[in-house]
């Protein structure tokens, strides 16, 4: 019999997120029961789960009580959980969905494989929910491209979803009952036999705003844990109850995946939980509301040693965080990073506070970027005792000398420069023939156009004019800085980057240039010249060249990260040359060449490699300080053993679920790819490796030669405890540098 919970609540409870019209509407499926009462002559070994059922309900109870549905279908009995009962409630949802409603989805049950000879992705295997009634034939199952057209039936209603699968999306993970005699898994462990059916491609439902979570990466174990009632129940769905229970009800999803992911670390879980979802949608709550999200990021308590006062961080390089970082939470305890573990981890101890306090899952929120001992970007600006108006005024009267010379911007090559001296506060006068004459503390455009005409240099005068900041702005900057990972020195000589500052169309403006002497840095060449000018008037001035240094530094640490010796990844990044069928390792490439994205093994690195499973990401960082995530690309599998088939070819062109990325190469400049392998992955890759730059265009004649091409294109073991381990988690980075040009 189907059970529904009617909610009867008063229009004026309603969230304000919601409209007048619109419903909150799920449907929640829970299957124990798989064992036929009569046995078959299938040759399949049916199991029964003891979980699933209890996961369902417990989950159908939170949505009525604290998330307040208005309608909730729960399906838990054999009867209602076959095949046709489960394909008729998908059914069901996306012909109730409306524009505007909250609908939710949640699975327990059997996951699995089905063969498929004739499938587009590369391991010709289809995913799998598993039935009630999956023992009367071959072909009682629902494959992962019926599954997406009932999502998409929702999402084309502009309806806003979300959809947990606490099963294996792959087939691969086990959920073990430890209280059970014998393990039972979530997953069949057989592979239904070979289908040979053409299936046509289908949009990924998370590309078209819905967030789908599972509860493992392909190839884990996605085990089953004993809840605090001493009962049995997934490991996720009891992180993911546990998380929800203790975080507000507008906490961002990316947020909440970290949380439910250092639950599962404590309760000694190896599954990697995936949250497939574009960035605004990572950015709202489970149920797509808009939330108000910080700027810095959270890392949550995994492991706390009492003995040692040690704190294991979900959370490390990968978030830009260095030793000496202070973390802080809402009860005013702050922690200082002690020890980075890899990419995805760090250690802490309390540094105000009691140990007590800190429990595992809390969040604590980077409030002071340590940059004392080695910062991500060193600047530099010059001050002085005027104020914006003045110095605007100044500026104003200096554009005069335009009549007789060529003003050029700060990251424009020039002849003569016109600088302040913060230490003498004096304006001096420099030519690139080694000339300089100090003009005094006080200047006018008359005493300027004198200094110039006397220090004469080869050639027309190209005059660069670079305005201090105000006291005001400065100490402003400085104190802004302080709390970031750039380091704002007293000397330009020791900076990468230097503020310059100009009047513009009566404005006064402000800009980061690279200084020449990094320009052509083999590790930074890819540095952007400039950032985008800041108007000084602007509220945001402050917290704009803050942010537009942190992403510099960001890009600048990522460009001269090196991996552990003893830990390189054997294959490097490389481009395929369509036109002439040859293999691009590093260097100049030219417009108009067709290109596709391809691994290539180095073979004095593979000849000690351990082969181990690893996590792989490829991103771009451009001229303009962007970085764009290549792999994985709409949420694709991105495990080695998959993308680089086995490891037996020498050089293994990217392909993401049958698709190869190709692209044409347009416009010119230099482009640095990254490739970063990983034994853990990396939590909301696309949210950190998707940055915008700090200019808004990064050169002329159409977009980034390489960024473009994003438009383009069984285990039954129980779940392992976690191992305390203080060495570093296994990971690799290397980078390859291409630079296009003009066609030949």
């Amino acid at each position: 019999m189907k059970k529904t919970f009617p909610i009867l609540i008063f229009i004026l409870l309603l969230s304000s997120f919601q409209t007048a019209h619109a419903k909150k509407i799920a449907l929640v499926i829970g299957i124990d029961k798989y064992v036929p009462d009569t046995p078959t002559n299938t040759t399949l070994t049916w199991r029964n789960l003891n979980g699933a059922v209890r996961d369902a309900n417990a989950m159908a109870n939170v949505l009525q009580c604290k998330y307040q549905f208005d309608e909730i279908k729960l399906l838990d009995t054999p009867e209602e959980t076959t095949t046709e009962g489960l394909k008729s409630a998908f059914q069901w949802l996306g012909k109730s969905a409306k524009a505007g409603d909250i609908v939710f989805i949640y699975y327990a049950g059997h996951g699995s494989q089905v063969a498929n000879s004739k499938h587009f992705e590369a391991d010709k295997t289809q995913e799998c929910i598993v039935p009630s009634d999956a023992y009367k034939g071959e072909q009682s199952y629902i494959l992962d491209t019926e599954l997406n057209q009932y999502l998409l039936a929702v999402t084309n209603k502009n309806a806003k979803l979300t959809a947990i699968f606490d099963s294996c999306h792959s087939g691969s993970v086990s959920r073990n009952a430890v209280t059970a005699a014998t393990p039972v898994t979530r997953s069949l462990n057989h592979k239904f036999p070979d289908i040979k059916m053409e299936v046509p491609r289908t949009t990924p439902p998370s590309t078209k705003g819905a967030l789908i979570i599972s509860a493992a990466q392909n190839n884990e174990t996605a085990s089953e844990t004993v809840n605090e009632e001493g009962l049995p129940q997934g490991a996720f769905t009891d992180a993911f109850l546990k998380a929800i229970n203790a975080s507000p009800a507008q906490e961002d999803v990316a947020t909440l995946e970290k949380r439910i992911r250092s639950l599962l670390r404590y309760d000694g879980k190896v599954q990697t939980p995936t949250f497939e979802g574009q960035e605004d949608r990572m950015a709202s709550s489970l149920f797509g509301e808009e939330v108000a999200t910080s700027e810095n990021p959270l890392l949550f308590v995994e492991k706390i040693n009492k003995s040692n006062g040690e704190i294991k961080m979900l959370g490390g390089a990968a978030l830009k965080i260095t030793k000496g970082t202070i973390l802080k939470n809402s009860k005013g305890i702050e922690l200082e990073v002690s020890l980075l573990d890899g990419m995805t981890n760090s250690y802490a101890k309390v540094k105000t506070g009691n140990l007590a306090d800190v429990k595992e899952g809390d969040a604590f929120e980077v409030s002071v970027w340590a940059h004392k001992s080695a910062p991500n970007l060193v600047v530099y600006s010059a001050k002085s005792d005027l104020n914006d108006s003045q110095i605007t005024k100044l500026g104003q009267d200096l554009m005069s000398l335009s009549s007789s010379y060529q003003l050029i911007k700060p990251w424009e090559i020039g002849t003569h420069t016109l600088a302040f001296n913060d230490v003498t506060s004096t304006w001096v006068l420099s030519n690139t023939c080694g000339q300089q004459e100090d003009l005094g503390k006080s200047i006018s455009s008359s005493s300027v156009k004198k200094g110039v005409d006397k220090l004469k240099c080869e050639g027309s005068v190209k005059l660069l004019i670079n305005l201090p900041l105000s006291s005001e702005k400065y100490n402003a900057l400085s104190a802004s800085l302080k709390e970031s990972a750039t380091k704002l020195s007293t000397s330009p000589l020791d900076a990468t980057y230097v503020l310059s500052g100009f009047e513009s169309e009566g404005k006064l403006k402000y800009a980061w240039v690279l200084q020449s002497g990094h320009t052509q840095s083999s590790e930074t060449k890819t540095l952007p010249y400039y950032a985008d000018p800041m108007t000084v008037s602007s509220q945001r001035f402050v917290f704009e060249l803050q942010s537009q240094a942190q992403k510099i530094g960001a890009a600048k640490r990522w460009m001269t990260l090196n991996s552990p010796s003893n830990m390189a990844f054997p294959y490097e990044l490389c481009l395929i040359n369509l036109d002439k069928n040859e293999v691009v390792s590093e260097g100049k490439i030219f417009e108009g060449q067709n290109m596709r994205l391809a691994f290539k093994k180095n073979e004095t690195l593979y000849a000690n490699w351990k082969k181990k499973n690893m996590f792989l990401y490829v991103f771009i960082i451009d001229d303009a300080g962007g970085m764009q995530l290549v792999l994985p690309y709409n949420f694709s599998d991105n495990k080695s053993d998959n993308i680089l088939e086995g490891y037996a070819k020498d050089v293994v062109p990217v392909n993401l679920e049958g698709q190869y990325i190709d692209f044409t190469i347009e416009g010119t400049g230099s482009d640095k790819m990254f490739l970063l392998a990983s034994e853990e992955a990396i939590p909301n890759a696309e949210q950190l490796f998707n940055v915008d730059g700090v200019r808004a265009a990064s050169r002329g004649g159409g977009d980034s030669p390489l960024t473009s091409l994003l438009g383009s294109i069984n285990s039954n073991t129980r779940g392992l405890s976690m191992k305390q381990r203080r060495v570093e988690t296994v990971w690799s980075i290397s980078s390859k540098t291409f630079e296009s040009c003009q066609a030949e």
